[in-house]
């Protein structure tokens, strides 16, 4: 049976939140572990929860934490494979960090455009 939280991944952080009332159940700063001097704490993290199990890729390193506790099961820094944002797929999910950048512009009559 799936865990029914809520999970974010977020500058190097992954949370758990109750999905009905949004409190708080657990926190786990990610960016901690990392060894790698070209890590940053405001790190992208991609989650992908099943069987109990919360995956979550961050700055080219691979977690797996438990879903009710937050505590971390194991920890994979890919050696080799860079420090970039990690795609997950696992029996039939997946997941990905999407990049979307706004870049708002001022015309002449000050009426602003979006590019998206």
């Amino acid at each position: 049976m799936e865990n029914p939280n809520l999970v974010i991944g977020c500058n190097g952080t992954v949370a758990a939140f109750d999905a009905e009332t949004g409190a708080e159940l657990w926190r786990n700063d990610l960016a901690s572990t990392f060894t790698s001097a070209l890590a940053t704490a405001g790190e992208d993290v991609t989650v992908l929860v099943h069987e109990g199990n919360v995956f979550a890729g961050c700055n080219g390193h691979l977690y797996c934490l438990d879903a009710v506790t937050g505590e971390i099961k194991w920890h994979n820094e890919m050696s080799g494979l860079g420090h970039n944002d990690i795609s997950l797929s696992i029996a039939g999910k997946s997941a990905q960090v999407i990049v979307r950048r706004i870049e708002v512009e001022s015309g002449r009559d000050g009426d602003e455009r979006h590019n998206g």
